[in-house]
This record gives structure tokens, sequence and C-alpha cells, in this order.
């Protein structure tokens, strides 16, 4: 009981959010189901106690006017059965009375006539009387039931569209929802804008204060902007730590005005970006939340904290161009259109070419960030297919590499962490292309937050068992670095662009030291990122880095077209 009581909390909060006319509308549909109901019932008992009556038929005028009591026991069912949907619940309960004391009195009329001819019956009127009072109380314990069900069905339904960690809706409910009001408002012709929120270096909040923490941050962050809203607006955990909200009848100056409101509320001083973005009357649902996910994505690479504001087909400095995110990962899995280019890793004494870094290149443009990509496609549940199909396209193509070299492979922790993607599948993918495990790193980008540390570390050693090596990406810029580095004791380091970048300054240098420290205790190499000049490269070399990667030795390119790199860059 306690379950049910939360879930319907839980309920009657997301129909407050989802509006007043679709609980008024349920609220007239179940009055009406109701009545038609005790309209059955009273039908029931007023068509027992006539057959009660008449069979067999009596030769006595009184028992053909109680025949006649039991027939007018029909009138208030039908009018319950005719007017179901137009019933309050106060004529809903004067009509079930008086038709349940017509019935009622014609089968007391009925048990007190005379037997007449009946004796010579095997089923006397008091075996009927006692059916008909079996009938009746079987089916009020079915409607009981039915009753029952509906209800638990409900609870399933509500549970099915809730996100049990925050208590609104989930991404499925949102799925439902969106195209849902498109819909409405494209009958009214009023205004619908969609907002995308994201907590700004969450997976750093949950690092520092731990997953408790962080669940109860996002329940806060909920229960505030679902207090902060209005009755008409909808919100929903988008997935992770991104929400959406449809805010209906709103402008988009209204919009944003909701949507800066939502951001001060925000508890634990924490911050949050957000894309906004007005419907055109036109496009469709998916269309909406690629340019609001795409303007959240600016608000991000600008700095978070902030809101950026998608207009539709507008010139100014706002204006977002209508990528449909999902749509180009759907297109890419579904044609396989997936082709990979490759960067050069060098010594940096020497010049000499190590090993190549394969990237990952939707149908081999440049102009499809692919960190977008990816991001898109963990909102859909899709990432792990994305991720082998990206695998797939680099071990094609590294076979027009120069022999000899390592090819260093990026994959997400989720796909490596992925029980229906194990290691004999890449063992098969291996021996396909004709290359060993001896001949690749696998990249673990720094990036992604890891939930689950044990089982990267026992993933990490069946992997070294059959010959393959680690690398750690992006150190630097990502998330939980010292346990990462502690748990995976990579073959290689390479430090984020960033921190290279900034080695000038006493801070980076000192962490980069701390790096090629670290390097050593466990017998890794350390890689440079970003290098793209001689002076960042023999910076690097002075902090005990000696091998680099950037512009300086080489872009990303197609095997075929490889330009050995000067003896003056060496």
């Amino acid at each position: 009981m306690a379950a049910d009581s939360a879930v319907v909390a839980l309920s009657r909060s997301a129909v407050a959010k989802g509006g007043v006319a679709g609980t008024s509308q349920r609220a007239v549909s179940r009055l009406a189901g109701e009545a038609r109901w005790r309209a059955l019932l009273i039908h029931v008992a007023a068509t027992l106690a006539l057959l009660t009556l008449l069979i067999p038929f009596p030769a006595s005028a009184q028992a053909a006017g109680f025949a006649v009591l039991a027939a007018v026991a029909y009138v208030p069912g039908a009018a319950l059965w005719l007017r179901a949907s137009r019933l309050g619940r106060l004529e809903l309960t004067s009509v079930t009375a008086a038709g349940a004391a017509l019935a009622a009195a014609a089968m007391a009329a009925a048990a007190r006539r005379p037997a007449g001819a009946a004796a010579s019956l095997s089923l006397t009127r008091n075996a009927w009387l006692i059916a008909a009072c079996c009938v009746i109380a079987g089916a009020v314990a079915v409607r009981r039931l039915i009753v029952e069900l509906r209800h638990r069905v409900h609870l399933l339904d509500v549970l099915a569209r809730t996100d049990q960690l925050t208590g609104v809706a989930n991404r499925r409910a949102w799925e439902e929802e969106l195209p849902r009001e498109l819909g409405r408002a494209r009958r009214d012709g009023s205004q619908v804008c969609v907002a995308l929120f994201d907590l700004d270096r969450f997976k750093a909040y949950n690092d520092m204060r731990g997953h408790q923490e962080g669940d109860s941050l996002l329940h806060r962050v909920a229960t505030a902007w679902r207090e902060s809203l209005r009755e008409s607006d909808f919100v929903a955990r988008y997935g992770g730590e991104e929400f959406g909200v449809i805010l209906r009848g709103c402008s988009l100056e209204q919009g944003l005005a909701i949507v800066e409101r939502l951001r001060l509320v925000v508890p634990d001083a924490q911050t949050c970006s957000a894309g906004l973005v007005r419907w055109n009357g036109r496009e469709s649902a998916e269309n909406l939340v690629g340019r609001a996910d795409e303007a959240l994505y600016q608000a991000k690479a600008a700095g978070r904290n902030r809101v950026k504001v998608a207009v539709y087909g507008a010139g100014g400095g706002d204006a977002v161009p209508p990528t449909s995110w999902p749509a180009i990962v759907r297109e890419v899995l579904e044609a396989r259109n997936m082709a990979a280019v490759y960067q050069p890793v060098v010594r940096i004494t020497t010049g000499e070419v190590v090993a190549f870094e394969a990237l990952a290149r939707p149908g081999g443009r440049v102009d499809i960030s692919v960190d977008r990509m990816f991001s898109s496609a963990q909102r859909m549940g899709l990432a792990r297919d994305l991720d082998w199909l990206c695998r797939r396209a680099a071990l094609s193509g590294a076979r027009w590499l120069p022999a000899g070299r390592v090819l260093f492979l990026n994959v997400s922790v989720s796909a490596l962490v992925d029980p229906v993607h194990r290691v004999d599948q890449m063992m098969l993918v291996l021996e396909a292309v004709g290359r060993g495990p001896d001949e690749v790193v696998l990249e673990i980008t720094e990036r992604e937050m890891v939930d689950d540390l044990r089982a990267l570390r026992q993933v990490v050693n069946t992997y070294r068992r059959e010959g393959f090596r680690f690398a750690v990406d992006d150190v630097g810029e990502g998330h939980s670095t010292l346990e990462v580095l502690a748990s995976v004791e990579p073959e290689f380091i390479k430090i984020a662009r960033s921190l290279v970048a900034q080695a000038a300054t006493r801070g980076p240098r000192a962490a980069i030291r701390a790096l090629v420290a670290f390097a050593g205790e466990i017998g890794a190499e350390v890689i440079a990122e970003g290098i793209e000049r001689p002076q960042t490269a023999a910076a690097m070399l002075g902090l005990g880095v000696t091998l680099g990667q950037g512009y300086l030795y080489g872009r990303p390119s197609a095997p075929q077209t490889f330009i050995p790199v000067p003896e003056a860059v060496a």
C-alpha cells in the first residue's frame, strides 16, 4: 500500500504538470465506466426477477403486476447506460439507488408469490432467488477485480513513464508528450517552446561528493523546477544530468524568462546551461529537439552557465542551424557510412613515426562533430553500436598503413565493458583485417565518467591476456583521472591538448611532471597531444615527454596520402 501511495503521488504530480484538461477527461471517463457497470448490474437483477416470476408462467394477475415492477427496474438502468457520460456524481448515486430499489422489490415479490405450477419443476423459486443472488455477488466480485486490475495497470503505466530518481517524467514520457503537444498546438495555432538543460560539470560534482549526493542534487533540481513551472508546462529527465521542458502557449521572450528563472533556483550553487527553441509550426519533434540540443551544445561550448536561443531561419549571432543529430546517427548506423582518417604519433627526439591514431568521420566528412554525434547516440542508447562501427571502420582502413606501426583505437568505456561485445569479437575483426592484438592500443577517453572501476579493471585484464595494450586519453580534462590511471595502469598516457598548450605556466607544468613521474613508475610512455609549434615540442621534451602528436607532425588524413615528417621538424 505504501508503494501504491507513492505511485499515486507521482501520478498526481505528473497529471498536475500534464494539464487540467487531461485530468478532467479522465475523471469523466471513469464516472461513465462506473455508471455503465451499475446499469449492467441493475439489468441483471431485473432480468433474474422476471425469470423467477415468469418461469413457469403464473396465472394470477398479482404475478403479472410483479412482472411489470421488474420491467420498470430497467428504466433507471437504461438511463444510466445511455447518459453515462453526462451524469454527475450525485445523479449517478440517485439513479442507481432508484434502480436497485425497484429490482430488489421485484425480486422480493417473486419470492413471496404462491408456488403454483412451479412445484413440478426441478428448480423452485427459492433456487432461482439463490441463483440470482449468486450471480449478482459474482458480478460485483468480477467488477471489483476489474477495477483493481485497471488500477494496477494505471500504476504500472505511471511507473513506466516516471523517472524513479527525480519523480518527474522520463525519456519515454517525453517522446510521447512532445509530438502530442505539437499536434495540439498545430490545431489550436498556439506557440510552443522547448528547452534542454544540462547541469554544468555534474560528473565532477559526482566524483567529489559521491554518487548519493549527485542523486540527491538531481532530485532537488527536479523538485525545484517542477514547483517553479506553470501547471500547463511539462518537465522530464531527458537523460543523465539533462532535463527537457515543454513550455505551452509561450513566446520566445516568455520562454527565455522562464528558463532564466529555472536556472536561478538550482540548489547548491550549481550552475546549468540551457538551449531554448521555439517551434516554427511545421518541423517535426525530432528536428525541434535537435535544434534545442545544438543550442545547448553551443551554450556549453561558449563557457557554460548560460542560455543559448536557437532562432529558426535567422541570420543573427544567436542563429543555430537545424541539425538533427538523431537523424544523422540513425543514417550513419543504417548505411554503415563511417570512414577513418589517421594522425601520426612521432618520437619527438627523432621525428620517427611510431604509431597512428584512428579518427572516425561519417562518410569521410570533416564538418560533422563526432563528439556531438556520440553525445546524441549516448542519449538514444546507440553509443555502443556507433562505437563498434567506428572500430570496424578504423581497422578496415588500417590495412593500408605502413607496416610495423601501432594503431591507437578510441573506445568508449560503456562499449568496452559491454558483455555483448566481448574480446573474442574484437579478435575476429582483427583476423579479418590481418592485424594482431599486439599492434593495437585501445584508448580510453577520460571525458567519459567511469561508474564501475572494478568491472573496467576486469575487462582490461581480459583484453591484456590476448595481447592488447591500453592508453588513457585526454588526461587533464576528464573525470576521476587518478582512479582510472591507477586501475588501468596503461602502457601510454596521453596528455590533453589544453594542458600541453599551458605548459609554460607553473600549474600545468607541475601536472605534466607528475604524469611523467607516474608513467615512469608503471613503465608507461607519455604522449603530448596538440603540438603545433616547435617551441611546444621542445618544452615537452624538456619535461620528459618523449612522444608527440599534433598538426606540427601531421594532420588527420587518409592512409594513402601520408607525407613523411620533415627532418627539420625532428
